[in-house]
């Protein structure tokens, strides 16, 4: 809101910390720089802060409130994960940093959400407990001073966990900005495209969300960093390597010579065991082994 000027101190409690808290700092010191973190759950010292999150029993941006742990919570989104006071702050501040409505969407839904929820207790579902989802959530947990540790401060590690929160934050939504920019440069591509089931691109730019949600090609193919080509497989959805048409099950794991003699193209170097992407030495090899995998 308008009317946080300048924030000199935030107040959020103290001891072991979590995800929700470390997000919402690394928010306001990404703000205000200069910001002074105070860890502590005594009331009188919480109202001398400029806001409160996580703590406090409060959510009342008005008064620089921002407390989840309520009776009936803070509020959950219209896709029913709740707010946690990480989310709130997002809510609140998150558009003084990613400035657009999709950068601010973007940073929400792969960062935010995750850590609301965990902190929330929100389920996503029937987990697979044949191995552990080490969640962005887990990996700020991990930075808690072990118990049998006696020289570590919960309130010194909390301000580094700050500092890589923030680099976490600023890398996000610097990827943000590259799909936004890269829209004009897609669209020119998906104009000037001449075959209905794959698009080329003479350089490779974030095409995900475009060619995912509003095309209907099959294989993506662009130049890598390494100066040979690439052949990807649409993905049905974002964030999944379920492929709308996987490349044909006897390229999977095939290399360099093996691979060209099953497909037939002398400069294919490679093809995924999953089946989602394989790889050429040239644009012409790319095309020919996206034209293979179409047959």
């Amino acid at each position: 809101m308008e009317f946080y000027v300048d924030i000199k101190s935030i107040a959020v409690h103290d001891g072991v910390f979590h995800a929700d808290d470390i997000f919402a700092a690394a928010i306001i010191r990404m703000i205000w720089p200069e910001v002074k973190i105070i860890r502590s759950r005594n009331m009188d010292v919480l109202q001398g802060a400029d806001l409160r999150i996580d703590v406090g029993g409060k959510n009342c941006p008005s008064s620089g409130d921002y407390d989840h742990h309520l009776e009936n919570g803070a509020g959950t989104r219209s896709n029913g994960i709740p707010y946690a006071s990480c989310g709130l702050i997002w809510k609140e501040f998150g558009m003084r940093l990613a400035k657009t409505r999709f950068r601010f969407e973007h940073i929400d839904r792969k960062i935010i959400q995750s850590i609301d929820a965990t902190d929330c207790g929100y389920s996503f579902g029937e987990e697979n407990n044949s191995f552990a989802h080490f969640t962005i959530s887990d990996i700020f947990d991990s930075f808690n001073p072990s118990w049998f540790k006696e020289d570590n401060s919960h309130d010194e590690i909390f301000e580094k966990a700050v500092v890589i929160a923030i680099q976490i934050l600023k890398n996000e939504l610097e990827k943000a900005e590259g799909f936004e920019l890269s829209r004009d440069y897609i669209y020119a591509a998906i104009d000037q495209s001449v075959n209905p089931f794959y698009i080329v691109l003479d350089k490779y730019v974030p095409w995900q969300h475009i060619i995912i949600n509003e095309t209907e090609f099959i294989y993506v193919i662009f130049p890598s960093t390494t100066g040979d080509w690439r052949v990807r497989a649409v993905p049905r959805q974002l964030s999944s390597f379920e492929s709308r048409k996987p490349l044909p099950k006897k390229w999977a794991g095939k290399r360099e010579e093996e691979l060209a003699r099953i497909t037939g193209v002398k400069d294919a170097t490679f093809c995924h065991p999953a089946r989602f992407i394989a790889g050429a030495q040239t644009l012409e090899g790319a095309l020919m082994l996206a034209e293979k995998a179409l047959e």
